[in-house]
């Protein structure tokens, strides 16, 4: 056995120390790093919150580019819908030679019509045009055969045509089915001085109408005898009456006299070509025809080769006269239905060929119109007024390059 000294046994035990104080420091040391790992997660969690704010500041961009948008797109519909041709065709002139009739007519003598009235203060009403359809689902129509005068026009994509009826002395109870207005209404309105009736109008057309500035009455306006029948379906089956239409007028202050050139009666015919036979070859929906009466004195009218009747009579509706008035028929831009069809303006400023038929015959002429406010003159070969028969009259607007089909005996 070997023996160890006293001092050497005492370095052994201070070096035992040192390790187990090492150790203990070692450890001591690898759970504190322990810790503080474990801490570490929490302190990184607010990280990901800061990775929203580069979105939410790219976000702004496009918000800077759609303000500049819409103050793009307001501004060609305004420029596009009031460029119909009427307003560039109004300040047509007409030679200031054209023949106007007598200023003097008697008092009792309808200047729409040339026929005498009981009551002169009937006369001294605004006349009331009221716009027709005139699709086979608003046939018949009601009032039509007591208007003093009827105009037909040819309506977008030359399809059909419609009617605008004048009313003035005569008070029926219905008038309808009513439609929408066309180009055309505002150059018949202003000559009359007249009130327009009709069931309302595309946005282009209110437009003019709006500038046009004379009254108007539609269903919309409130407590003007509208009604819907339930004879038709819509949407020709809206309606009026004459009474109800004039009780607006005057409670609305659009009710006054109106002082009305007219046309020229007589009851003698002047010389002209037998006509007692009419083809009209408006579009195959509206194709007209007239025969003339010589026991009634009256051109009666057919549409698609079927009687033309009056719904609140039964009868068939017959004219004094007929007049063909052949005027220019120009494109628009203002879009009428679904299908893109535009709207056509039908030109009665300025002059063209007329044809006037009455008592079985036909007298070619010129019609000649100065100014939107004037009554049209319809002049013979010589430059003298072609006097209407006194009763009612049907204007129907046609192309210049329409041929009619005209019979005689």
């Amino acid at each position: 056995m070997i023996a160890i000294k006293p001092s050497v046994k005492g370095r052994i035990a201070r070096l035992v120390l040192l390790l187990a104080l090492l150790a203990a420091t070692a450890l001591l040391a690898s759970c504190s790093e322990e810790a503080a790992e474990a801490t570490i997660p929490p302190t990184r969690t607010p990280k990901p919150t800061f990775t929203h704010t580069p979105p939410s500041t790219d976000t702004l961009v496009p918000t800077a580019t759609l303000t500049a948008a819409p103050t793009d797109t307001p501004t060609p519909p305004p420029t596009s819908t009031p460029t119909p041709v009427l307003p560039t065709r109004t300040p047509t002139e007409v030679p200031t030679d054209t023949p106007v009739p007598s200023p003097t007519r008697d008092p009792l003598i309808n200047p729409l019509n040339g026929l005498p009235v009981s009551d002169p203060t009937v006369l001294q009403r605004r006349p009331l045009l009221v716009r027709y359809g005139n699709d086979a689902g608003a046939w018949p129509h009601a009032g039509i055969s007591q208007a003093e005068v009827v105009y037909e026009d040819i309506m977008e994509a030359y399809w059909i045509t419609r009617i605008t009826a004048v009313f003035l002395a005569q008070q029926p109870e219905a008038v309808g089915p009513l439609r929408s207005a066309r180009p055309v209404n505002l150059a018949t309105v202003p000559q009359y001085d007249g009130v327009f009736v009709y069931s309302g109008a595309s946005n282009g057309v209110n437009q003019l109408l709006a500038q046009a500035g004379f009254p108007r009455i539609t269903e919309g306006s409130t407590n003007a005898g509208f009604y819907r029948s339930a004879k038709k379906k819509a949407p020709h089956n809206l309606y009026s009456s004459v009474p109800a239409l004039r009780k607006y007028m005057a409670a609305n202050n659009l009710e006054k006299p109106v002082s009305l050139t007219g046309f020229v009666f007589a009851a003698e015919p002047p010389q002209g070509q037998p006509a007692t036979k009419i083809h009209i070859p408006y579009p195959k929906l509206s194709t007209v025809d007239y025969t003339y009466d010589a026991g009634a004195g009256l051109y009666m009218r057919l549409v698609q080769g079927a009687p033309y009747l009056e719904e609140l009579t039964g009868q068939q509706v017959g004219m004094a006269n007929v007049v063909v008035q052949y005027v220019p028929h120009e494109k628009t831009d203002i879009v009428e239905d679904s299908l893109g069809s535009t709207a056509i303006n039908i030109v009665t400023i300025g002059e063209g060929k007329v044809q006037v038929f009455r008592d079985g015959r036909v007298i070619e002429g010129t019609w000649k119109r100065a100014k939107v406010t004037d009554f049209p003159q319809y002049l013979d070969a010589q430059g003298n007024p072609i006097p209407l028969k006194p009763g009612s009259t049907w204007v129907q607007f046609v192309p210049p390059d329409y041929q009619l089909t005209i019979a005689g005996q």
